[in-house]
């Protein structure tokens, strides 16, 4: 069924999800690619008996509801019901980078800080049950309590109660909730829908989503969205996609889908897959976003390289920029624009914080244009010792504001950087880990982009971070390897590192996969790293410094 341009505008999710919830399927997936599909029309009606037990235990207006448990058609139904009661949900991450105590930690962590009414817990997500303390219930309980009632109606939702309470795990301090509101959430869809034209003119699309939904981008973009509009979705789950990543790839072919996306290290991992000259047939996509994570001018040239021969037009990949507070998406690429890049002198930038072509041979930096503000949010670049507004082509603090920007007035973002003359924004990197060194502004982004070229160390798996040095910050970079011939990467890194930052490094730390510091959904923590290098907490066995 198609859903006209303005589906999703509507004053809340649940006027949205009611009014559109028809014919249109969703596609679970499981690990042989095969699916389950059912209309939205038929998880709704679920979703409505499963409200009907929710509101028998208590649970409605100004009542939160966390949920806990990998991508399923019963957990949407789930989530889809703590609204139609009037309540908040908080989708609590089933997986984690780490280790399974950390886990846990940041589970229960979340569940104090919410104040959560229920948990409702998939008990298939082991060892689920040993996260949750107080009031629980398990969703197959749930699933079978609603079998047995009748469907309630919808309640009338006042846009500014709470829908979400998001919660995000910077690297120097515990879980975050950010409270976004039924009015905030439906700014967002609206701008989102607007700028990636979803479900316009006569064409229907087919979304294609691994992403965790305790990830902005996965539940905002890539359910929420859909689920609202009463479109095609097509899911996986996220540790489908991490046992077997080329899952996506296969998924997008059979399935002729149209919008998907992903953050920046998929793109990395894709890129290696597409080399294996794989016989996909991608040529259905006409989306596909990336974004969640720093968006990386070199990966994706080579993913758009490599992806062509599949039939991808690199028009169609479209770069983002978002947050958490500002209910996802803050910025997305002009459609068919595909990725652009601005190169400006690396210098220049990092000694006077002006992005200025490069004169010929020197060294230049290229930053991936993340497009203009969507719908009704407005940026800025303030100065970082004056807070006064910036010209275009000035680093500073990124600062927003709007209809789906959580607080009033201007929010600074911690992040900083710059507006092209054309009003896109460019990220340089986050205010908190820039290093100053011999008066430059030293982007860990671009030191780790670098040590990432050298033999056997994967994007993703390096963090630089500075310590108090003579001259200002020195560069210590943190890498994961296995333990072979780490004198000969240690090199590797430091040459990569000096060529493309011109910059020597400290030290050099080389640890065993999985000990760099994570957030919930998979960001480097580089204060943590940070912190353990100092107190020698991380395996610093294998450190070599370097004069």
């Amino acid at each position: 069924m198609h859903r006209s341009a303005n589906a999703f505008d509507a004053p809340t999710v649940v006027d949205a999800i009611a009014r559109n919830a028809g014919d249109a399927t969703v596609t679970m997936l499981d690990e042989d690619d095969a699916g389950t599909a059912i209309s939205w029309s038929a998880v709704h009606q679920q979703a409505r008996r499963m409200a009907t037990v929710l509101g028998a235990k208590g649970i409605g207006p100004n009542r939160r509801v966390g949920v806990l448990g990998d991508t399923s058609i019963d957990l949407i139904a789930a989530i889809q019901a703590v609204w139609l009661v009037g309540a908040a949900v908080t989708i609590l991450p089933a997986f984690a980078p780490g280790a399974p105590d950390e886990h846990r930690r940041n589970v229960a962590a979340i569940i104090a800080d919410a104040r959560l009414d229920l948990v409702v817990a998939d008990g298939r997500t082991a060892p689920a049950a040993h996260y949750v303390r107080g009031r629980a219930m398990t969703l197959a309980a749930l699933v079978t309590a609603a079998q047995t009632v009748d469907p309630s109606s919808p309640r009338r939702i006042a846009p500014a109660s709470l829908a979400v309470l998001q919660y995000t795990s910077g690297s120097t301090r515990a879980p975050r909730g950010i409270a976004i509101s039924h009015a905030h959430l439906a700014a967002n869809l609206t701008a989102i829908g607007g700028a990636v034209e979803y479900g316009s003119g006569t064409r229907t699309d087919r979304v294609l989503s691994w992403l965790p939904l305790y990830h902005d981008l996965g539940l905002i973009c890539f359910l929420v969205l859909p689920m609202s509009a009463g479109g095609e979705l097509v899911l996986q789950s996220p540790m489908a996609f991490a046992r077997r990543p080329v899952s996506w790839l296969e998924a997008i072919a059979k399935h002729r889908i149209t919008v998907s996306g992903a953050p920046n290290f998929a793109y990395e991992l894709m890129t290696r897959v597409l080399a294996r000259g794989l016989p996909l047939d991608l040529s259905s996509l006409r989306l596909l976003i990336s974004g969640g994570e720093p968006v990386h001018a070199d990966t994706m040239a080579r993913f758009t390289t490599a992806a062509r021969r599949c039939g991808v037009d690199p028009a169609v990949v479209t770069p983002a920029y978002g947050l958490a507070e500002a209910t996802v998406a803050v910025t997305i690429s002009l459609l068919g624009a595909g990725v652009s890049v601005d190169e400006v002198d690396a210098l220049v930038l990092e000694s006077t914080g002006r992005a200025l072509p490069a004169a010929p041979g020197a060294r230049t930096r290229h930053l991936v244009k993340l497009g203009p503000a969507v719908r009704d949010t407005s940026i800025r670049i303030v100065d970082q010792r004056t807070n006064e507004p910036l010209p275009e082509r000035t680093v500073g603090h990124i600062e927003v504001r709007g209809p789906s920007v959580v607080g009033k007035g201007w929010l600074r973002t911690g992040d900083i950087g710059y507006l092209t003359d054309d009003r896109q924004l460019i990220v340089c990197g986050r205010a908190k880990d820039v290093l100053i060194s011999c008066g430059r502004n030293i982007f860990p982004q671009d030191v780790e982009a670098a040590a990432a070229r050298a033999p056997g160390i994967r994007p993703g798996r390096v963090a630089a971070f500075g310590i108090p040095g003579d001259l200002g910050d020195s560069l210590v970079i943190a890498a994961e390897a296995d333990g072979d011939g780490t004198d000969e990467l240690r090199r590797s890194i430091v040459a990569a590192v000096l060529d493309r930052v011109g910059l020597r490094p400290h030290a050099v730390v080389v640890v065993p996969p999985g000990e760099l510091p994570r957030t919930s959904s998979g960001k480097l923590r580089r204060a943590e790293a940070r912190r353990r290098y100092a107190a020698q907490a991380l395996d610093r066995s294998q450190e070599r410094t370097f004069p």
